[in-house]
């Protein structure tokens, strides 16, 4: 598995079972890596777009964001909706949690998320 981030969230990412890792301040993944099975693109935006350029020819790019403005008359769309306890239960997944706030927080919590500075999933209860 291959990681971008900062590098100060390198050791961060090698706990998540990150094999390799990519300093995206300093290096354009884009010429880093190639032939790329399958992207998990968290960020959204041109990171999705520019994604594309490392897919294999039957690469799939899974963009948790949604609509990411890319063309897609090149491309299939499809949307997946798989249970939680059962995708952890059959694969390795780690989820850290960043903060867990009261729903009353929900507009703190939007522009933490919106900073990009977040390490994980934040978490609003009730």
């Amino acid at each position: 598995m291959i990681g971008t981030a900062r590098a100060v969230n390198h050791e961060f990412l090698r706990a998540l079972g990150a094999d390799e890792l990519i300093d995206h301040t300093a290096v354009d993944f884009t010429t880093a890596v190639s032939d790329v099975d399958v992207v998990f693109d968290l960020v959204g935006g041109e990171y999705g777009t520019r994604s594309l350029r490392v897919l294999n020819r039957d690469g799939v790019l899974t963009d948790a964001q949604g609509d990411d403005g890319v063309d897609d008359s090149r491309y299939r769309r499809f949307y997946v909706q798989p249970s939680a306890a059962e995708l952890a239960r059959a694969t390795d997944v780690r989820i850290h949690v960043s903060k867990v706030l009261p729903l009353a927080d929900a507009a703190k919590a939007h522009e933490l998320s919106e900073s990009g500075w977040v390490r994980g999933k934040i978490v609003l209860v009730p």
